[in-house]
């Protein structure tokens, strides 16, 4: 709904005011920068000057001085950041609110803009701004500090603003304005992924500013803005909660890709990245015994290679059985495991009956290889004064002397002739393949959580005190036991696990609903669902729907009407043609393989182009070549997608879900 005439001159003088208050703070913020820094490089000069003249005490005052000066000038610096990013757009939305404590008028933006103790805007993860998210023009209600402040919004307007000047005022009474979501949607797609601060749903808002929850699970159908919601979710409690940085909070991201693609989310909103990693790169620091450490996407290149291998132990291996089975084997070797002699250190003699008691009793509540160190601990300072190198040879002397390998790797080999393991699985194997697998430089990915599993269940866990929050998107690729893995680790973190299961492309292991994973977790858990879709549009969503069986999926962007367009058989001359045609029409344009063969099959037929995969970091979104499973997370605006996804459903429906726009298929690739 559009404004009067006398409405928009104010509008014009309320940004006008609100901009100079800004650029104002800006320059008073350099100034203060400057003069502040000169100084603190004074201060620091004088202190390496004087140092030899300077008391312990009077250094250390010194010192906790400069510390001081510089933790104030990094938050002035951090606040000049902010208006600076703001001062051509201060702010996005406004509320009018009238309640028992007066009327107000709400401006919201990324960051507060204030003057005299009056706020011209507030930050959108301020409490009184949840309504703008939550409520339309109606009776309303926030939580503040002091309680649930009632009342009633008595307007609602959102704002299209560019370079400091207003293109566009809506009024609305409902939720967040269709109109201006719609022309969000119409926006081609960018390399890196863009904030939604204007545009939060009412139930993506439920998530981002959850307090209350420990453990949040989100399974989110393709293009609901799981990722994006996640990252906001940070942002909002980076700014609510006292004593949590970004230093403090991890991303497990599905691929480099992906991590570099939503890289300007978090400083869009004011706030530090926060620390990213894959599982991969997280599997490889623990797994120091083999060479390297097989990414997922070669597991999957594997799989549909259609190379000769055991599939059925491959996904034994992969399963949640499995978990028990080598709980219990680790079980029976710490309970078999054994000092076999006496042991002698510089003429004393330890009995090994004494021994074995401080291993099978006094030390019991520890994992088993961190028993000896207690055992050598003790012995070196009963005996021997608690000299440390006493203690590291009395410690190999009892590792000698136990009657268990302690090598991990071939521990790990002989579990799969345990009783444990022969007893559960059923089925035939080839043991001396999967002995020579064992025995590569590279350890399998199958391999790789088990055996890190293994080690945590004999070894010390590296626990991370400092994460206090993790976050973990595409949760359906992760096996419970890699959950279990990360929990350990992580055992203090809060948890916000998002994911959908109707993307699932391990072709081993599958969730049936992801509210399973509340059971892995200490604390309060919550199982949200989001069920809108944003990215597609509506005859992408109707296709992508009958390759699943899906009748669920709510579309909400709708200004296509472009049909799905499908070529019965793979033309090279017709895939040129398309290619041009789509390339003149949008921004970004993904040609979709099933595998990174089919990729460079066709590298050599397209010129100027790129592949990308799991290890691309920055690529040219213009055109490129990706495998399906590298493309999890992003969004193209048109997609050509060469369908060879014979069997392989759920790995077509992700391929299907990266297209906004445009989508054409070839059914064939030769």
């Amino acid at each position: 709904m559009s404004i009067t005439k006398e409405e928009l001159l104010l509008e014009n003088k309320r940004l006008e005011s609100t901009v100079d208050i800004i650029r104002n703070e800006i320059s008073s913020l350099s100034t203060d920068l400057y003069d502040k820094e000169t100084k603190l490089r004074e201060f620091q000069r004088m202190m390496w000057d004087n140092k030899a003249e300077l008391d312990p005490a009077e250094m250390k005052t010194l010192r906790t001085s400069n510390d001081m000066e510089v933790f104030f000038l990094e938050q002035k610096a951090k606040k000049f950041k902010k208006m600076y990013q703001i001062q051509n757009k201060p702010y996005f939305g406004r509320i009018d609110f009238k309640s028992n404590e007066g009327n107000h008028e709400v401006y919201i933006g990324i960051t507060n803009v204030e003057k005299d103790l009056n706020y011209y805007v507030y930050d959108w993860r301020s409490p009184i701004c949840s309504m703008f998210y939550d409520f339309g023009v109606e009776d309303a209600y926030y939580m503040a500090p002091e309680g649930k402040i009632e009342g009633t919004i008595t307007l609602k307007r959102q704002y299209q603003i560019k370079d400091a000047k207003l293109d566009n005022v809506f009024d609305t009474t409902i939720n967040i304005d269709d109109d201006v979501l719609q022309s969000v949607l119409k926006e081609n797609s960018s390399d890196h992924m863009k904030n939604i601060v204007n545009t939060i749903q009412k139930e993506q808002n439920e998530v981002i500013r959850d307090e209350k929850t420990n453990n949040l699970i989100v399974q989110g159908i393709a293009g609901s803005g799981k990722t994006s919601v996640a990252l906001h979710r940070i942002a909002y409690l980076l700014y609510k909660i006292e004593n949590l940085n970004s230093n403090n909070v991890l991303i497990f991201s599905p691929n480099n890709i992906f991590g570099e693609y939503i890289s300007n989310v978090l400083p869009e909103l004011g706030e530090d990245n926060t620390l990213i990693t894959t599982f991969h790169e997280f599997a490889s620091k623990y797994i120091k015994e083999y060479w390297r450490v097989e990414p997922y996407s070669e597991f999957l290149a594997r799989y549909y290679q259609n190379n000769y291998q055991d599939n059925d132990l491959i996904k034994f291996k992969l399963s949640d059985e499995v978990i028990p089975i080598i709980e219990n084997y680790a079980s029976t070797i710490t309970r078999l495991c054994k000092f076999k002699n006496d042991i002698s250190y510089k003429e004393v003699i330890i009995d090994k009956n004494e021994l074995n008691e401080l291993l099978s009793n006094r030390f019991s509540k520890f994992n088993l290889f961190n028993r000896f160190d207690y055992i050598a601990e003790k012995i070196n300072n009963r005996y021997f004064n608690g000299k440390k190198q006493d203690q590291v040879r009395i410690k190999a002397l009892l590792l000698k002397n136990i009657n268990i390998t302690t090598n991990i790797k071939d521990i790990y080999k002989d579990f799969f002739d345990s009783q444990e393991f022969l007893n559960a699985y059923n089925k035939h194997f080839n043991r001396n393949e999967n002995i020579k697998n064992l025995n590569k430089k590279v350890l399998n990915y199958e391999d790789s959580s088990l055996f890190i599993y293994l080690k945590f269940l004999l070894m010390d866990i590296p626990y991370k005190v400092s994460t206090k929050l993790v976050v973990i998107d595409e949760a359906q690729d992760y096996t419970l036991i890699q959950y279990k893995i990360i929990k350990k680790l992580f055992r203090n973190a809060n948890f916000t696990i998002l994911g959908d299961i109707n993307q699932t492309i391990n072709p081993y292991y599958k969730y049936d609903n992801l509210n399973i994973l509340s059971n892995e977790f200490d604390g309060i858990s919550k199982y949200i669902e989001l069920s809108k879709t944003y990215r597609s549009s509506k005859e992408i969503i109707e296709y992508s729907n009958k390759i699943l069986g899906l009748n669920h999926v709510c579309a909400v962007r709708r200004e296509n009407n472009t049909p799905v367009k499908i070529h019965d058989k793979f033309d090279i001359e017709l895939l040129l043609k398309e290619i041009d045609y789509l390339k003149n029409k949008y921004s970004s344009l993904a040609i979709i393989t099933k595998s990174i063969e089919e990729a460079e099959y066709l590298k050599n037929i397209i010129k100027d182009i790129e592949i990308v995969d799991n290890n691309t970091e920055n690529f040219n979104r213009n055109l490129l070549i990706i495998p399906a499973y590298a493309a999890k997370g992003l969004e193209f605006d048109s997609v050509i997608i060469l369908n060879n996804f014979i069997n392989e459903k759920y790995l077509y429906y992700v391929a299907i879900t990266r297209a906004q726009h445009e989508l054409i298929i070839f059914n064939s690739t030769k």
